[in-house]
């Protein structure tokens, strides 16, 4: 009996004595990098009429132009000031087409000759008209609003008469043909005042560079950015409401994930011209390039097993070290364990998805033949999932972040000033998925496709502090 008692206990020290070194799974040689797919994001830019009303009101002068206009061949003469009395009023039409509706006093001064004497009224003569007109609204070269206004109808409010020598003359005929004559001028000075009160070009630019600014998605133990490079840009006027301008800008660009934005810097890219978006898709398609370097996943997992302790059966063993490195099949964890039990194993496993949680795994995970069969013979107490199971929450990638801040990458890039419109920007379910894994010597690469259809939230007065209302979905 003492005999067999010496026997178990010899083996069971010797099993807590033996060095097990299985042979280290070969580490892959390729050294290449995935190419980002272009993502295609398409960023609605609202312009409510009632604010570009508004600061056309208070750009539009009063004075819109002045005219001297022949009356007959005795060079009788009337001198005119057209001027705003109201308020300009703009309608849209939720499609391309604005209609302006000008209340305009006209003033003027008859100069003619009675009996061989030039003579002038004291009395200006007075007159009210609403003048209405009509633009298509396009955008040009450089991705300014370029109205095409034309007259509509003159409806006078009060008629232009004027008394001569005791004789009453009405001059509306001569006033319209003035009018008419300098529709130029009331055009021009209308169009130039929507393209400054508008200044798309201004959003458009912003919301350009903006969005290539990196922007962070995680701060908690290792600093993470997301970062577009824009590519390319186009955009459409879309039916909306009758309340609000909207331009779809369609956005061609490249996303990944940095892990050091200070040694990322946005290269600076001029604004290409103007192309018309040749559909009308609210969706969005997002290919996210993430890149896990090695060097920086090891970090972090010393930084969690430099105090890690697996207690089992009463026995202690501690994780010296860990590194995890690519291999021709997937990944390797190299582990060296002491305590009781002193070994260098490792553990095989792949690089997946998880679609519900969005998150990318290693997993899969078994020991390598060697280190099982080791481990078997050396400490049969130990068993898989006791290492497995403390390591596994540090093999994964959260991606929910980076899909959930696209929106904010878009959003932060809209004009907040005077007419590109606060909005919030949300997708309420991506379908997200793998579409390429590169495993190479020195990193884990991902191509990661999430594709989704755009909701929006519109703050429609942008000088008052209201709550945001749901617009209605683009068509």
């Amino acid at each position: 009996m003492f005999r067999c008692a010496s026997i178990i206990l010899v083996a069971i020290l010797a099993a807590g004595c033996t060095r097990i070194k299985p042979e280290a799974p070969a580490r892959t040689t390729v050294d290449s990098t995935l190419t980002v797919p272009l993502s295609e994001l398409n960023v609605p830019v609202f312009f409510p009429i009632a604010e570009l009303e508004k600061i056309a009101n208070s750009k539009l002068t009063a004075k819109v132009f002045e005219a001297k206009v022949p009356l007959s061949k005795n060079n009788d003469t009337l001198d005119l000031a057209i001027t705003r009395f109201e308020p300009v009023k703009l309608a849209y039409n939720g499609k391309r087409g604005i209609t302006y509706v000008l209340p305009m006093r006209v003033d003027g001064h008859l100069r003619s000759r009675v009996a061989g004497i030039r003579v002038q009224n004291k009395k200006p003569v007075t007159a009210r008209v609403i003048i209405t007109l009509y633009s298509d609204l396009y955008l040009d070269r450089d991705w300014n609003l370029a109205p095409q206004t034309k007259l509509m109808n003159l409806e006078w409010v009060e008629e232009p008469r004027v008394n001569v020598a005791g004789i009453k003359v009405n001059l509306r005929g001569p006033l319209e043909r003035a009018l008419l004559q300098n529709e130029s001028k009331m055009t021009d000075k209308l169009d130039a005042t929507i393209k400054e009160s508008a200044k798309i070009r201004q959003s458009i630019e912003k919301l350009w560079h903006d969005i290539q600014k990196p922007i962070r998605i995680n701060r908690q133990v290792v600093p993470v950015w997301l970062k577009a490079d824009a590519e390319d840009m186009n955009a459409r006027l879309i039916f909306h409401s009758k309340d609000t301008l909207v331009i779809e800008v369609g956005l061609k660009t490249r996303i990944q994930t940095i892990l050091d934005s200070a040694n990322n810097p946005p290269e600076k890219k001029g604004l290409p011209g103007f192309r018309i978006k040749p559909d009308n898709s609210p969706g969005m398609v997002a290919y996210v390039k993430a890149t896990v370097p090695f060097s920086k996943l090891n970090e972090v997992l010393r930084q969690v097993t430099d105090t890690m302790r697996l207690r089992v059966n009463g026995r202690e063993i501690r994780v010296k070290e860990v590194e995890v490195y690519g291999t021709t099949g997937g990944v390797a964890i190299r582990l060296l364990l002491r305590g009781d039990l002193r070994a260098e194993v490792y553990l095989r496993g792949k690089v997946g998805f998880d679609s519900t949680e969005h998150r990318v795994v290693i997993d899969d995970f078994g020991f390598d033949m060697n280190s099982d069969q080791a481990l078997l013979a050396a400490a049969d107490w130990l068993t898989h999932d006791v290492i497995i199971d403390r390591l596994q929450p540090y093999l994964s990638l959260p991606m929910r972040h980076t899909f959930d801040a696209l929106p904010a990458l878009i959003t932060k890039g809209i004009e907040r000033g005077k007419l590109g419109s606060k909005i919030d920007l949300f997708i309420p379910q991506w379908t997200v998925g793998v579409e390429h894994t590169l495993i190479t010597r020195t990193d884990i690469q991902l191509i990661v496709v999430a594709r989704g259809l755009a909701a929006v939230q519109l703050e429609k007065a942008l000088f008052s502090k209201q709550t945001m209302t749901r617009s209605k979905k683009t068509n």
